[in-house]
């Protein structure tokens, strides 16, 4: 095993990406407690982790990123998120413009449109890499080549369009938003992404982000199956969906 990535946590509510190596761990953001965490950890063997990257300042993604600041744990992010960071965190900080390696893993992180400024990462280890990537309004054909490498890739698929417009609860300019450019991907356009990465070779992706109120898991799965399909790709990549308030599995590489 050279890699291992669980989504501890990933939907609107919060989101916390566990990725290890035999000798190194790591979370991507820190949107649930502390307590959910380490419990999560604990289960799957992972210890403390003392290494945090952020991908962005919305609160689903750092709400709880002053508690492990405060713990001791380093926070790693762009330099770009200085403004929306430098003044919640206690403890180490480590501002970057390029690649970090922590233990035996490489970190690289690319930006994403999105309506604040975010990023996507990368993580190498031993010839491995595993990319996660969420809140992005749309997916460029030149990102989607740089993951096409990659052995699993955990993929924002979070809204159905007819959900999204059929929600009253939800006014138009935050339906305009979600849907927009800088907003997040459907599953329509991550099946699209899914195909492509599948018939390059990628092992296993997670579908992840799923908004609460505009998909459901067996929506988001059922769409990346049938373009699979559409393409003649069934059977050839393993997926799995992320869910807000259940830990995934392992998956190893």
């Amino acid at each position: 095993m050279a890699l291992r990535i669980c989504s501890i946590a990933s939907g609107s509510k919060g989101n916390c990406i566990y990725i290890g190596s035999g000798r190194t761990s790591l979370l991507l953001d820190f949107g649930v407690s502390c307590r959910r965490v380490n419990g999560s950890l604990v289960r799957i063997g992972a210890g403390g982790v003392s290494d945090v990257f952020v991908t962005h300042t919305h609160s689903d993604h750092i709400r709880y990123l002053p508690d492990v600041s405060e713990r001791g744990a380093t926070v790693h992010y762009n330099r770009v998120l200085h403004g929306g960071l430098c003044g919640r965190l206690k403890g180490g900080r480590d501002e970057f413009s390029g690649d970090v390696c922590v233990g035996d893993i490489t970190v690289s992180a690319f930006p994403v449109s999105h309506d604040v400024p975010c990023f996507g990462y990368s993580f190498y280890s031993e010839g491995s890499k595993i990319t996660v990537v969420t809140d992005l309004g749309i997916m460029p054909k030149t990102t989607l080549e740089a993951l096409a490498d990659s052995d699993v890739v955990l993929i924002e698929s979070n809204y159905d369009p007819e959900m999204l417009k059929n929600n009253y609860c939800y006014p138009a300019y935050l339906k305009a938003r979600i849907a927009g450019t800088r907003g997040h991907l459907s599953n329509a356009e991550c099946a699209e992404c899914v195909a492509y990465l599948a018939g390059k070779g990628v092992g296993h992706i997670m579908l992840g982000h799923l908004s609460e109120q505009n998909n459901t898991p067996e929506l988001a799965l059922r769409t990346a199956k049938e373009a699979l399909v559409k393409y003649n790709l069934k059977g050839k990549v393993d997926l799995t969906v992320a869910v807000q308030n259940e830990m995934s599995e392992v998956i190893e590489v």
